[in-house]
């Protein structure tokens, strides 16, 4: 049984300081021209909610797709499928979508007597065919079924690092979960959305007084407004890391460090944060605990590790800490 399986054309790296910009597509990578869709997007893909669009959060626009297995270099590793090797071949990916949802279409399927097919979910709440409004009896389309099963579709993010080959039908929810996707800036009404090597680029445009550069290895002592919920690090390979801040009533501020993570997994961090008695310097306390992953910040704070620093130690508006991340390889 022959095995589909499509990857983006462009498959070159990423910029260094642009949030998500697609190189121009050549002629041989063009695909014929697909049916359009009225009254309704065709597919996320093709929408708003990706990392291209900077200034309204929208998405890459989009790009031709090649049937081709994974020739780059690149370990692929296959989610959802057996993993055997098949036939390279190119097909058009909207005919791999509902007509009416424009979804993923997903076994079961059915289809009119006309042939006309939709998901199961779709056919569930219609009295006739969306398409040749034919009564509703439908069939199984078996063959289809077994297409869309067999069909490997690499990561939008591959061309950042996502090496794996996805299930067709289980591509939104792996993309809606790596770690390769892009992360949202942490300032309150931004929106940028960006990868690891494009921060810097972004801070120092947008928001050049609201981050603290830093060295690894090195510590550096930070003078922390206590009403403020976080302060953006930006390390020297443009890794993004919150140190947050939270007040913990009536108990003291509880600080921690999370770092964006955006797929890169070749390096593991930890960090130290000392806090000495504002009334007794001689008192001190201080934590060193491992760095925890997010790909977006809610507002939700880690809590395995964290240094507690008493209102007492406080004692103003500000509190001065020494905080020192380090960064070392993975094994």
């Amino acid at each position: 049984m022959a095995k589909f399986s499509f990857a983006d054309a462009a498959d070159e790296d990423p910029p260094a300081t642009a949030a998500y910009e697609d190189p121009p597509a050549t002629a041989a990578d063009e695909d014929p021209p697909a049916t359009t869709a009225t009254g309704k997007d065709k597919r996320k893909r093709d929408g708003g909610g990706g990392p291209g669009d900077v200034a309204a959060g929208g998405g890459p626009p989009p790009k031709a797709r090649k049937l081709a297995a994974a020739g780059d270099g690149r370990e692929a590793r296959r989610v959802g499928g057996d993993g055997e090797a098949g036939v390279s071949m190119r097909i058009d990916p909207d005919l791999l979508d509902c007509s009416v949802c424009f979804e993923p279409l997903c076994p079961p399927l059915y289809q009119c007597q006309n042939g006309h097919v939709a998901c199961f979910s779709c056919w569930s709440r219609l009295n006739k065919c969306h398409v040749c409004s034919h009564d509703a009896i439908f069939a199984r389309n078996i063959a289809l079924e077994k297409i869309v099963e067999s069909i490997k579709s690499s990561c939008a993010y591959a061309k950042w690092g996502c090496c794996d080959l996805v299930s067709y039908v289980q591509r939104s929810t792996h993309e809606e979960a790596c770690l390769f996707a892009p992360s949202t800036c942490p300032i309150p009404g931004c929106g940028y959305k960006g990868f690891t090597g494009c921060w810097s680029g972004h801070f120092l445009v947008d928001h050049s007084a609201d981050c603290l550069h830093f060295v690894y290895g090195q510590p550096f002592e930070v003078n922390l407004e206590l009403s403020l919920p976080f302060l953006v690090l930006l390390g020297e390979d443009d890794h993004l890391f919150l140190l947050l801040n939270k007040n913990m009533t009536p108990f003291g501020h509880a600080f921690t460090v999370v770092c964006l993570r955006n797929g890169d997994l070749n390096w593991k961090f930890s960090y130290e944060i000392k806090a000495a008695s504002r009334g007794n310097p001689e008192n001190c306390l201080q934590v060193k605990a491992s760095i925890t992953n997010t790909n977006e910040w809610d507002g939700v704070h880690p809590r395995e590790a964290f240094l507690l620093v008493p209102y007492d130690f406080c004692g103003s508006a500000n509190l001065i800490v020494d905080v020192s991340v380090l960064r070392s390889a993975s094994i």
